[in-house]
């Protein structure tokens, strides 16, 4: 009997003090790195903050705010990103954890996806092919209305936060990806100020036919862009025209590609993009960098076609904003 309770009192000792010695080791190892970082998702307008390791480090100093904003794919949430990025990018870079960076990661809402039968589910937009080649059909009304939703979590961020959009990175994977590239450089509003970058993952360029880049987001926000060799989803053609296309229009591509399908999980990828993203939020001042005649847009012009009733759609609700049109009544001819 007694050698029975002695046993067990010698168990529970052991898994004690082996609980002990774990708990104080991750402790005093994550203290030494970082402190707390803010990491938000946006449920519709409804934001909710959670407290979790952060990216100031240990001794108090003041940092230069800056923000990601990323878009999760088609049927996805913004659960894995939201637990993977605020910890692997410091992981791989070091010198973000000296950025006061917060990660936002809005959830999509349920939309009907065509190619699914109209099935709901979460999406940034519908998709009517599949998979998605150069020639796939575009959602324009779908996809304006996302991009309106990433502009307006901006606006939060630099009315709550006095984050300015030049310390801003959009970026997205698969759909997440093709919205993040509308909203950092198709037809945006003159006065409105460049993002420092765009981040695509095995995305795409939507509305590829009426890209209109202007001077200032082809000047100053840079773009990398990764795909997976063998995407049977969103096809690797998509990377290398929208590329193609991007930097016609002046913008500082960096792309990368990797022999694997449409991952999201891809840890190559992410430290590219940590690389990417440590020279953007790190550098010791701003970017310079000349822009190319291609880039060259003349503000007067516009490129739109007004007999093209999706980019009459599109060119109101990105440009002119939903609440003009629902103020002002402005006759959109659909």
């Amino acid at each position: 009997m007694f050698s029975c309770f002695f046993n067990i009192l010698l168990f529970v000792t052991i898994v004690l003090v082996d609980a002990f010695s774990t708990s104080n080791e991750m402790y005093v190892c994550r203290k030494m790195r970082r402190q707390t970082r803010t990491t938000r998702i946006y449920a519709s307008d409804v934001m909710v903050e959670t407290e979790e390791t952060s990216n100031t480090t240990s001794d108090g100093s003041n940092r230069d705010k800056a923000a990601i904003i990323f878009l999760h794919g088609l049927g996805d949430t913004p659960d894995g990103w939201s637990k993977l990025l605020p910890e692997a990018l410091p992981n791989y870079r070091p010198k973000l954890s000296d950025v006061d960076i917060t990660y936002v990661f809005p959830p999509a809402q349920n939309v009907g996806i065509t190619v699914n039968g109209g099935e709901q589910m979460p999406g940034w937009f519908d998709v009517f092919d599949w998979p998605i080649g150069v020639d796939a059909k575009d959602d324009p009304k779908g996809l304006a209305m996302s991009v309106k939703r990433v502009e307006k979590i901006v606006n939060q961020l630099k009315d709550e936060e006095g984050i300015d959009p030049s310390r801003i990175i959009l970026g997205g994977f698969s759909q997440g990806g093709a919205v993040a590239l509308m909203a950092a450089y198709n037809r945006r509003k003159q006065d409105a100020p460049p993002f420092a970058a765009c981040v695509c993952m095995s995305g795409y360029l939507p509305m590829k036919d009426y890209l209109d880049v202007s001077e200032e987001a082809a000047k100053k926000t840079k773009l990398f862009w990764a795909h997976g060799e063998y995407d049977e989803k969103i096809l690797y053609e998509q990377q290398i025209f929208g590329v193609e296309k991007l930097e016609g229009s002046g913008v500082d591509v960096t792309a990368c590609s990797y022999p694997v399908g449409h991952e999201s999980s891809n840890f190559e990828e992410i430290d590219d993009m940590a690389a990417f993203l440590e020279d953007i939020l790190c550098s010791e001042g701003p970017i310079n960098q000349d822009v190319s005649k291609s880039a060259q847009v003349d503000s007067h012009k516009s490129t739109l076609q007004y007999d093209d009733e999706k980019n009459v759609l599109l060119y109101y609700l990105v440009a002119t904003g939903i609440d003009d049109i629902v103020e002002k009544k402005v006759q959109i001819p659909v």
